[in-house]
C-alpha cells in the first residue's frame, strides 16, 4: 500500500507544485484580437512547464508600468520604450527573449520601422508639405507611435503642436489606420507592419513621408516574482519555438504580425534607444 501511494504521489508531483502566472501585454491593438492572437503562445508555455500562464491585456502602458512595479504580474511583452525605461527603474527586470518578425526582403529580423503616413489622395509627397493638416500619434509611450515619429519631426525642426492644425493621440495602430481612411486625419504615425496590413486592406493608397532608423523589436521580461532559473527555463522555450508554430499563426492571423518567433540577445540590443530617451521629444507634449 506504501508503494502504491508512493507511485501515485510521484505521478501528482508536477501537478502539485504547477504554478500560475499572469502574462501581460499593451493593448497595442484591439484586446480581443490580442487576447486570441496571444492564446496558443500561452498554450505552448503552459503545456511545456506544467503551469498555466493567464494573458492579461492592460489598459494602457501606464497600467503595465505599474503592475510590473508592483510585482502583480509574472512575464510581460513590452515595447522598446517600456524595456529602457523599466529596466533603469528596476534593475532585476530580467530580459528573456526579443520578438522576430519576417521582413519584406524575406529576412527574419528583430527590428522594424516607424512610418509617418497620409493618403495619395491629398498629394502631400514631404512632411514640409503637410503644415496646417490634422496629426496624429498612437500613444505618448509608444515607440513606433510616439518616440521615433516625435525624432524624425524633430530633426526636421518640426513640432507639431504649432506645425500641425490639431494633433490627436489614438492609442492603436489599427486607429491611425481608420482615421486616415475615414478623412478625420491628414498624418498619422504608425509601426511600418500596421502600415503594410493597411495596404494589403485598403490597396496602394497611402504615402510615407518619413521613415525611421531600425528600432528593435519588442522584448519578453521577467519580474521580481520569478526566479532566475525559472527565467532561463522560459526563455529557452521562447527561443525553441518553430516557425509553424501556432502562435506564429494566430499573431499573423488575428495582429498582421509576420512573427517568426524570439532569439535571446544582449541586453544591450536596447541602448541605442537611449539617446531618444534623451532628446528633447517628451518637453513639447502638452
Amino acid at each position: 500500500m506504501l508503494f502504491k501511494w508512493m507511485i501515485i504521489a510521484l505521478l501528482l508531483c508536477p501537478f502539485l507544485h504547477a504554478k500560475e502566472y499572469v502574462f501581460a501585454t499593451y493593448p497595442s491593438n484591439n484586446p480581443e484580437k490580442i487576447m486570441r492572437a496571444f492564446a496558443p503562445l500561452m498554450e505552448y508555455l503552459s503545456a511545456d512547464t506544467n503551469d498555466t500562464f493567464k494573458l492579461v491585456v492592460t489598459k494602457d502602458y501606464d497600467e503595465l508600468f505599474l503592475r510590473i512595479e508592483e510585482k502583480s504580474i509574472d512575464f510581460a511583452w513590452v515595447n522598446t520604450k517600456s524595456f529602457v525605461q523599466l529596466k533603469e527603474k528596476i534593475p532585476s527586470l530580467r530580459y528573456l527573449a526579443t520578438y522576430l518578425e519576417h521582413s519584406k526582403n524575406g529576412q527574419i529580423t528583430p527590428y522594424y520601422q516607424s512610418f509617418i503616413v497620409t493618403l495619395k489622395s491629398l498629394h502631400v509627397n514631404a512632411l514640409e508639405e503637410a503644415k496646417g493638416k490634422h496629426f496624429a500619434f498612437t500613444d505618448k509611450d509608444s515607440t513606433s507611435g510616439y518616440a521615433y515619429p516625435m525624432l524624425m519631426l524633430e530633426e526636421r525642426h518640426i513640432n507639431p503642436y504649432v506645425f500641425f492644425q490639431k494633433v490627436f493621440f489614438l492609442k492603436k495602430h489599427d486607429k491611425i489606420v481608420e482615421a486616415l481612411i475615414n478623412r478625420s486625419i491628414d498624418v498619422g504615425a504608425m509601426s511600418d507592419g500596421t502600415f503594410y496590413n493597411a495596404v494589403a486592406k485598403y490597396g496602394d493608397q497611402f504615402t510615407i513621408l518619413a521613415a525611421s532608423e531600425p528600432i528593435p523589436l519588442d522584448a519578453i521580461v521577467a519580474s521580481q516574482n520569478v526566479s532566475k532559473e525559472e527565467s532561463e527555463r522560459i526563455a529557452e522555450l521562447l527561443e525553441r519555438i518553430p516557425q509553424d508554430a501556432a502562435s506564429n499563426k494566430a499573431f499573423e492571423e488575428f495582429l498582421g504580425w509576420e512573427s517568426a518567433g524570439f532569439v535571446r540577445k544582449d541586453e544591450r540590443f536596447y541602448e541605442p534607444f537611449k539617446r531618444i530617451l534623451k532628446a528633447r521629444i517628451y518637453e513639447t507634449v502638452p
